[in-house]
């Protein structure tokens, strides 16, 4: 494989040239030449803010140094910014001053009103009269309209407000505006990393979300508000008390070890109603902590957008929405943000039921460097005849920063389930025993991509990436965003309940297989491009991380991935994206390359709760503009894989095992496989490409067992 190298280079922090003159430091300022700069506004006026390549060939064309078009490029954006403010403030200002005056003008025609009748003063006993009857009627109107949202409050949290109450604003609230934007970019040091790119292929991420457009045209009034604003800090209380405490709140599961709700107790300290009024309602709850590697108050801000939010966790929400903030809170703490969300959840396999909650979700600054993120349902769908099958009861998050830009994460998930359509028999021990959708993920998920933003702030090429084949910090960063994005993607798909922009969805009880069929967005041909998805699971008698061990390996794909041709492939490249020597991103290339030119880029991960290896097939000539650095968000790609996790007694047994309470039985692994293909072809021809791929995917499900099987017995 020959890629285009480019040369490794890292510019330095430094912010002014300096010299050494006898032994005293002195700093040294050159001024560029007419023409350097003539060509510099023009460049500017085309691109304010080239990459690192365009840069160097700006400063080679300029005969510069690249870090002097570096801090030029970044002092003109910097006065273009000043002066726009500045006008900005000017027409304020002046705005300001024409309504003060006009103020002013119509105070002193208030003094002179008359009366229209007669042409003398004004009856002021009338006036007031009149206000005072007005008055009246507003209040009875509000009185109506406060017992009708106390109702609606006592349904949620089974706590009536005291009236007096009722205007008290959240503490800390501001109108400072959401400190962050919708253009989506984690910081990461000195490097950002755009997870939020969309592309044409992901249609089904793209299509219409009906409810969320009627949750989102619904008119809130500042009553509704008000109501809202004492449920998120009610429900913030609560979190605190089940953040701070441990028993008698919460006990330890004889079964795994992990905390779980004492609920007799609990009831007893918060007094609520059931949500739902059926047998097959439970209630999960799990608590965890951990210390993850990012600083606080970036977590926060993260966490209070909806984008981000939707990427940091993007193997447990599939979609995110905000669909009004609320409270606009302290611009600088964040403290009593509020905001009206809807969020969809899924893992693991289509097997899993997915979960969908709109929630109020608000943050509030206990002390320095301590946050509170709390989140609670809300049924602000109820008109619309939307029946959920979860209600989320207080949960979420404590921050609290440490040194070395670290923070301690407490996670609490305390939900109720109705379980209208029953769990997949293969999966139900997850599920029930708070793994599948627990505090655990939560955490485990937000420590692995906060060490792969650590991972993207480098400042040169690790020893432990190999291969030699990516060269520069910026071929490097574009590879883990668009690895990223292929994982998202195929994480989407698995949730197969959400496809609906195509008709056909097949699924056959006896071997477990799902096919689905969607049309793929942006095509110009008169024959769209169709997206064959298939899914199965099932289980292996075997450790996951034999499995996992087994399936990342590229020696070993030609004994189950039929695509392969029985054609040897091998690694010839590698970044590592977490401190776990298992989670990475490889370029794998047939071992004697063909005539088509296609590679596959492939991550592995894997944490205590399972492991996942996602690859796509893709063409040389997309990787080579990648590795040069270039944006890989419209790179093509339809993503397959394979999701590992132990089954849900095999990790009951190994908590229990560990601490002394039983041994460790024979482990097994579920596993869920999952294959998209492009078909260019008429719908009127699909059945025959679902009958080619239901032959696929059987054909490999067998391979899988035979090599595996035969290679651990």
């Amino acid at each position: 494989m020959d890629f285009a190298m480019g040369a490794a280079g890292g510019s330095g922090d430094d912010q002014h040239n300096q010299s050494l003159n006898k032994g005293k430091k002195t700093t040294t300022y050159r001024r560029h030449k007419e023409d350097q700069r003539t060509r510099l506004e023009e460049l500017f006026r085309k691109c304010p803010n080239p990459d690192e390549i365009e840069r160097r060939q700006i400063a080679k064309d300029l005969g510069l140094e690249p870090k002097q078009v570096k801090f030029w490029f970044q002092n003109k954006r910097t006065q273009k910014k000043t002066i726009s403010e500045r006008v900005d403030n000017n027409v304020l200002r002046v705005e300001n001053e024409r309504m003060h005056n006009e103020n002013l003008v119509l105070r002193e025609a208030l003094k002179t009103i008359i009366c229209p009748s007669c042409g003398g003063p004004h009856n002021e006993d009338e006036r007031r009269e009149l206000c005072l009857e007005q008055l009246r009627l507003e209040n009875a109107r509000l009185k109506a309209q406060h017992e009708k949202l106390s109702k609606f409050l006592v349904q949620h949290m089974d706590k009536p407000i005291l009236e007096q109450n009722l205007d008290s604003p959240i503490r800390g609230s501001s109108s400072h505006g959401p400190l962050l934007g919708s253009s989506l970019r984690l910081r990461a040091g000195r490097s950002r990393m755009n997870l939020g790119a969309s592309t044409s292929h992901d249609s089904f991420q793209d299509e219409e979300d009906t409810m969320s457009s009627q949750a989102g045209s619904k008119i809130i009034t500042q009553m509704e508000k008000t109501m809202m604003a004492h449920i998120a800090v009610a429900a913030k209380d609560e979190l605190l008390k089940l953040l701070r405490t441990n028993e008698p709140l919460w006990v330890k599961s004889s079964t795994d070890q992990r905390y779980v709700l004492h609920l007799e107790c609990y009831e007893t300290i918060f007094p609520r109603i059931n949500h739902f009024k059926n047998s097959k309602a439970r209630v999960e709850s799990s608590k965890d902590s951990r210390i993850v590697r990012i600083k606080a108050k970036e977590l926060v801000d993260m966490l209070l957008n909806s984008e981000i939010w939707e990427n940091l966790f993007s193997r447990i929400v599939t979609k995110a929405r905000t669909i009004q903030v609320l409270e606009n809170g302290s611009l600088e703490n964040r403290s009593g943000v509020l905001l009206l969300m809807r969020e969809e959840m899924h893992v693991l396999s289509p097997l899993v039921p997915s979960r969908e909650f709109y929630f109020l979700r608000y943050c509030h600054q206990v002390e320095a460097n301590v946050w509170v993120i709390a989140d609670v349902s809300v049924d602000c769908m109820k008109e619309n005849n939307h029946d959920p099958n979860c209600w989320r009861f207080p949960s979420g998050c404590m921050i609290q920063g440490i040194s070395n830009g670290m923070c301690q994460v407490s996670w609490v998930e305390h939900v109720e389930v109705d379980e209208k359509i029953q769990t997949h028999h293969l999966f139900k021990d997850l599920v029930n025993r708070n793994i599948a959708y627990g505090a655990e993920r939560w955490l485990l998920e937000l420590q692995r991509m906060c060490e792969r933003f650590t991972s993207l702030e480098v400042e040169y090429i690790p020893n432990y990436d190999i291969g030699g084949v990516i060269t520069t910090l910026g071929g490097r960063m574009s590879m883990m965003k668009f690895s990223h994005q292929m994982v998202k993607s195929f994480y989407g798909i698995l949730n197969m309940s959400s496809i609906t922009d195509f008709p056909q969805h097949l699924a056959d009880e006896n071997t477990g297989i799902r096919i689905c069929a969607r049309k793929v967005t942006n095509s110009n041909q008169s024959n769209p491009n169709i997206i064959i998805t298939a899914t199965t699971s099932f289980r292996l008698p075997l450790p996951s991380q034999n499995v996992f061990d087994f399936f990342r390996d590229p020696i070993r794909r030609v004994k189950w991935d039929a695509m392969c041709y029985k054609r040897p492939l091998h690694e010839i490249a590698r970044i590592s994206t977490g401190t776990h020597p298992n989670n990475y991103i490889s370029i794998i290339q047939p071992i004697h390359p063909t005539a088509n030119n296609v590679v596959i880029i492939q991550e592995s991960c894997t944490d205590p709760l399972g492991s996942y290896v996602v690859y796509s097939s893709t063409n040389i000539l997309d990787i080579k503009r990648t590795i040069n650095g270039e944006d890989s968000s419209t790179m093509p790609f339809f993503p397959s894989g394979i999701v590992i996790s132990e089954e849900g007694q095999s990790i009951t047994n190994a908590r229990a095992s560990s601490s002394g309470n039983g041994d460790v039985r024979t482990r097994g692994s579920l596993l869920t496989v999952a294959f998209q293909i492009l078909m260019n072809s008429s719908p009127t021809m699909m059945m025959e490409f679902v009958t080619v791929v239901n032959s696929l995917i059987t054909s490999t499900v067998e391979n899988i067992n035979d090599a595996l099987i035969s290679s651990f017995n």
